[in-house]
């Protein structure tokens, strides 16, 4: 009898975490500082294939019952360029941006609470960071 091994490929395991950084709360007006860092967490040289001459990120910024009221590449283009980017073991690239608490349609938003969630876009899926809380302070 004859038989054939089925060879199912093991995933590698996550090294490549990604999280956002901004404030607790802030007040009304004032710009809001938000970082991305994406972190090799393994003990092995990572890859990460990311899209864009600067490394394109997205910013969403949502109020509480979800609703989205700024997107950081809303009506933006990107460039379709691919870059490998090499993160040796422990190492962090950091992304950075301001929300100037204005929605898309440049609107000033009111005092409240606000998640912030990061995504950056990769040759696969899309990295994308678990929402923080921003609160609003008049």
């Amino acid at each position: 009898m004859c038989g054939a091994a089925l060879l199912v490929p093991v995933p590698s395991p996550v090294t490549v975490t990604v999280t956002v950084l901004a404030p607790d709360s802030v007040r009304r007006g004032e710009p809001v500082p938000i970082t991305l860092r994406l972190t090799n967490t393994g003990k092995e040289p990572e890859n990460v294939y990311l899209t864009g001459r600067s490394i394109t990120f997205d910013i969403i910024i949502a109020r509480a019952d979800g609703e989205i009221v700024w997107r950081r590449l809303e009506h933006a283009t990107g460039e379709q360029i691919l870059q490998v980017k090499t993160l040796a073991p422990g190492e962090t690239l950091e992304l950075k941006d301001r929300w100037r608490q204005r929605t898309n349609a440049g609107a000033a938003v009111p005092s409240g609470d606000y998640t912030v969630t990061g995504i950056i876009p990769t040759d696969r899926e899309p990295l994308r960071t678990a929402p923080v809380r921003l609160r609003i302070t008049p």
